[in-house]
């Protein structure tokens, strides 16, 4: 697929998209577009907020939506210029700064004046605009985006000054700009990528350096590292199937000594993009600035380098050149901090928080970076193992890099094999396509031409609209447990609190994780979509037009928390999937509910001001459960038994149970009797292997010549006892 292909396609899709939701184009390509740089991780979360209105320079001024890093500090600032497939398909220098202009006299209107007080209350726009005015001095940076389909005749992606009037500028009421174009072109090379990233390329000369100093420290080909395979899923799709599940890992690693001052200025530059994705959750998560690294840059920069720990880091490919003082890396390409993202945010924080009389001198403080070289294939294997190894001021817990947890295939094995119910006389198959690593879906579809037969089959049996990502699974589990304001701190805060819930309940038991449970994440997806269009189509949300992510959340939330307390029963998850749609009373309760939600979070009792914050507090979760809701008795007629919810649950746990019993015989065949023979004489050696492990062991190493396999209760007490080894040094493979 090229960009003119990916172009009509994407019109396709949005036209679609718009006659569904029953909004115009132009939001749809907003949404679309959005959602493709987070996935990126070119930013965390994406709040609408529009408003078009004269400045009082006589300027024309616009917002589409903006977003705040929480770990960089930086506000994106959106707008868009979209075509259409029927204008045309380019934008030039003067109509790119005149769309930077109406977002730049926005904010520069909403910094010195209150802008706020001239709009209506209650609004997205209301509050980001108080916001900016009390509070821009948390702001870092400004980054301006414009989204646009058509082709960028600049051809420039950053630009660094924006000119206005006679003048030019890099900043806007002090706080300095950066400028990002988004057109097609640049959105189809990012959907197209491998990565799904874009690559950043950091030359050291652009920084006022010569190079880091460095030794090259090692260099190995096809390293057999301690990871554990992917079994392969019977029927698995193309797009899975061609996935690497070696375990050979080819790297080259660099100890280097970072100077602070270009740590500071690259994060900067890049902010958060550097640190990777579960680094950036972590900082979100447990706050960016270490007191004591902190006291140290202040007070004693020259004893840095001996009391950290260090960065570790990964990048695709590195420069170097050998100077009269030794070697020194002159380019870095993709850049991704796995371990020391609390020392490089606090040294840049400490610099943006200091007081005007405050010296805070880097030209003394260095840091020891040990880099790793490796593919980006290879990157996704090793980074969990680098920051589980590594030892740091905070430490990143393994269960945070969690695509490959064994719950996230279970899903997407569940989601390839399980068809959903057809509805609406349709002949053929579809299912759920639940996106376990980032772009996976994408991915599959750019292997076909747009309109090719290929291309038709993968949309009709995946169609986009029936996509999970695994943000989205998240934020459906955590607002079926009753924690809207949990859901309403965004995609880092969500996913966090739910990987750690599921790696504990995954330890106790995983035939939790079971079809009957896929099941009801599509139904709560299902509720979730849906409510997302009835609000839509209410007239108070036309006239708001915000607060629609909140409303959502709490509505449902208040519905589960309704039954859990009230009523001995449970939404009926299995009539949502059988007609793939919400069913009439539930349909009606969340209906009448929505705008009574809406009038809850913003009335003007609320303890906290911004209405956005408001929602994240725990408080405004107890004040929802202590409110007296109108829940209709015809709704609560619809639930399920609790008998009969139990009786499903076991239903589907036993077939779960059974499953993995196969599963477990599948891999005591798979690994082959020499293995077992090697782990026996591994265990035996070191004693840890009880009477009847050996005794399983035995009868394993033996069965190509008896043909006698063992039980499923076997099975899995060899297989625990694998784990136990492995943990006590065993490695992998032999």
């Amino acid at each position: 697929m090229n960009t003119e292909e990916y172009r009509s396609k994407l019109h396709e899709d949005i036209a679609i998209a718009a006659t569904a939701d029953i909004t115009n184009p132009q939001d749809e390509f907003l949404k679309v577009v959005t959602d493709i740089l987070i996935n990126g991780e070119e930013f965390d979360d994406f709040q609408e907020c529009y408003y078009e209105g004269i400045s009082r320079r006589g300027a024309n001024m616009r917002i589409d939506g903006y977003t705040i890093d929480e770990t960089d500090g930086s506000c994106c600032v959106f707008i868009t210029d979209y075509h259409g497939p029927y204008e045309l398909s380019s934008v030039n220098a003067d109509e790119i700064t005149d769309s930077f202009k109406r977002l730049w006299y926005f904010i520069d209107e909403a910094s010195k004046y209150e802008l706020f007080k001239e709009l209506e209350e209650s609004t997205e726009v209301y509050e980001f605009a108080r916001d900016i005015f009390y509070n821009s001095w948390n702001i870092t940076k400004y980054r301006f985006y414009l989204l646009t389909d058509a082709h960028n005749n600049q051809r420039k992606k950053n630009i660094k000054e924006l000119k206005l009037q006679n003048t030019t500028v890099n900043s806007v009421a002090g706080i300095p700009i950066e400028l990002n174009v988004w057109d097609i072109n640049r959105i189809f090379d990012l959907v197209n990528s491998k990565t799904q990233k874009e690559s950043i390329e950091i030359y050291l000369s652009d920084f006022g350096s010569s190079g880091i100093p460095c030794v090259k420290a090692v260099e190995y080909y096809n390293a057999v590292a301690d990871i554990e395979v992917i079994p392969k899923y019977d029927n698995a799709t193309n797009s899975e199937s061609d996935e690497n599940v070696a375990n050979l890992i080819t790297y080259k690693s660099y100890l280097a000594v970072v100077p602070g001052q270009f740590l500071n200025d690259i994060y900067l530059e890049y902010g958060s993009r550097l640190l990777e994705g579960n680094v950036r959750s972590f900082l979100s998560v447990r706050g960016k600035v270490n007191k004591n690294i902190q006291a140290t840059i202040k007070n004693y920069p020259e004893m840095f380098f001996a009391y950290n720990n260090g960065i570790a880091a990964t990048a695709t490919e590195l420069d170097t050149k050998m100077t009269e003082k030794g070697m020194v890396i002159t380019r870095i390409k993709d850049l991704q901090i796995v371990n020391g993202g609390q020392t490089t945010a606090s040294i840049a924080n400490t610099l943006l928080t200091a007081r005007k009389d405050e010296v805070i001198d880097l030209s003394k403080l260095y840091v020891p970076m040990k880099i790793s070289v490796l593919e980006h294939s290879m990157a996704e294997k090793i980074i969990p193992k680098i920051s589980e190894y590594s030892n740091s001021q905070n430490k990143v817990d393994a269960s945070d890099f969690f695509s490959n947890h064994p719950f996230h295939i279970r899903m997407e094995d569940f989601s390839r094999k399980i068809p959903a119910p057809a509805i609406d006389g349709n002949q053929y198959q579809q299912y759920w396509y639940y996106e376990r690593t980032r772009g996976q879906y994408n991915q599959g579809k750019m292997k076909f031409k747009p309109k090719s037969s290929q291309m038709k089959q993968y949309e009709t049996r995946y169609p986009e609209n029936q996509v999970i990502k695994m943000v989205d699974l998240a934020k459906y589990m955590e607002i079926y447990a009753g924690a809207p304001d949990i859901v309403s701190r965004g995609k880092q805060a969500i996913v966090k609190v739910f990987a750690d819930q599921i790696r504990n309940q995954w330890n106790k038991s995983d035939i939790e994780f079971n079809e009957y449970y896929f099941k009801r994440v599509v139904a709560l997806a299902i509720m979730f979509r849906d409510t997302d269009n009835i609000i839509k189509s209410t007239e108070w949300y036309k006239e708001k037009h915000s607060y629609k992510a909140n409303v959502i959340a709490y509505t449902l939330s208040i519905i589960f928390d309704h039954i859990r307390v009230n009523c001995k029963g449970q939404v009926n998850f299995i009539e949502i999937w059988n007609k793939q749609k919400l069913y009439k009373e539930l349909y009606d309760q969340i209906s009448i509910l929505c705008k009574d939600v809406y009038d809850f979070i913003t009335d003007d009792s609320r303890l906290t001001e911004n209405v956005t914050e408001w929602c994240k507090k725990e408080e405004c979760w107890k004040r929802a459960k202590k409110q007296n809701w109108n829940i209709l008795p015809e709704f609560i007629d619809t639930l399920v038994t609790e008998e009969e919810i139990i009786s499903r649950i076991k239903i589907s746990k036993e077939t779960q149970r059974i499953k993995n019993e196969v599963d477990s015989l599948k891999t005591i065949m798979a690994f082959g009797s020499l293995y077992w023979k090697q782990m026996h004489d591994w265990g035996m050696e070191r004693g840890l292997l009880t009477p009847i492990d050996v005794s399983i062991l035995q009868q394993i190493i033996q069965m190509d010549k008896t043909g006698k396999i063992p039980s499923e209760k076997q099975a899995r007490r060899v297989l625990n006892a694998r784990e136990y080894l492995i943990k006590n040094g065993m490695p992998l493979q032999f």
